[in-house]
């Protein structure tokens, strides 16, 4: 499969080289690697695409063990907006220049509006994809450490739900946890989602989890119901920011998951920011998530 890339010559981008199977290199200033490629998941019967950052002396040091971050994407993306978009791989070199943060690898997959969760029919099993095969595929193609606690999380929105929910439902994975406007309802119904500015998400909450039907599927995939029982969170590192002027109103969420951890005596950093929901919002913020992950890769 071959696909174009879309470059922004005001990124300071340059596309390298395209072949089969691989969507594109991307050579950014600092040495390091943007690389599009593609797998064919067994689980979802279709080929995924996924981006791939390598830090600048991963080329250099074929023996090196790096840690890795998984960032997932909010709905209506891809696995190139967190560059095209959020320059988080500018940001990242530099960090890494400035001597802020340490090297480590970044894997974004694809995953369409998935909320990352298997649908409740069984038809698509987006969350296997990620746990059973991307990870695994990830890890034994590159020069990754492969432990938990040089193994991270991170997503923007849907892929803010989707890093808090997988790592709280498999805590034995990931040593962190990272969101940014995550989608958090603690109280979700049809009819609250059926109007107003939640409206987008109907179509994509009832394929998913069925919640015409009940809403304990829901629930246990609800990050703020895995939440609730921080003895199963296995210390867990965890970070999540909002902007107070959501247009979602997911700061709401942010601030009770907030406060139901202080309360529960867990720790965590929290923030509300001023600002939206998108990348104009996340793109001030995520030096601040990468800065957390960092430490928790080198033992802080």
């Amino acid at each position: 499969m071959l696909r174009s890339v879309l470059l922004l010559l005001i990124f300071g981008i340059e596309l390298v080289a395209q072949r089969p199977g691989v969507f594109g290199t991307v050579t950014v200033p600092a040495g390091s690697r943007v690389e599009y490629k593609s797998f064919q998941s067994k689980v979802l019967g279709r080929e995924i695409g996924y981006g791939l950052y390598l830090p600048p002396s991963y080329q250099n040091f074929p023996a090196k063990k790096y840690p890795v971050l998984y960032f997932l994407h909010g709905a209506f993306e891809n696995e190139m907006r967190w560059s095209t978009f959020g320059q988080t791989d500018l940001k990242l070199d530099q960090m890494i220049a400035q001597g802020k943060i340490g090297e480590f690898i970044v894997a974004l997959p694809s995953a369409a509006n998935s909320f990352y969760t298997n649908t409740r029919d069984g038809s698509e099993k987006w969350e296997d994809m990620i746990i059973a095969e991307f990870i695994p595929m990830i890890e034994s193609a590159n020069h990754v450490n492969g432990t938990r606690s040089t193994r991270g999380i991170s997503g923007t929105s849907m892929g803010g739900y989707g890093a808090l929910k997988l790592a709280m439902k498999h805590p034995d994975l990931f040593g962190s946890a990272s969101a940014h406007s995550a989608v958090l309802l603690q109280d979700l119904s049809a009819a609250k989602v059926s109007g107003g500015r939640l409206q987008m998400f109907q179509a994509m909450f009832d394929h998913i989890f069925g919640i015409n039907q009940d809403l304990t599927y829901w629930e246990a995939n609800n990050p703020m119901t895995l939440a609730k029982d921080t003895k199963k969170l296995n210390g867990l590192k965890l970070y999540f920011d909002c902007g107070t002027e959501d247009r979602y109103g997911f700061e709401v969420g942010a601030k009770q998951l907030d406060e139901m951890l202080t309360k529960a005596g867990y720790p965590h950093e929290a923030h509300l920011y001023p600002g939206g929901h998108g990348w104009d919002y996340a793109r001030n913020h995520t030096s601040e998530s990468m800065l957390f992950h960092w430490k928790v890769f080198n033992g802080k």
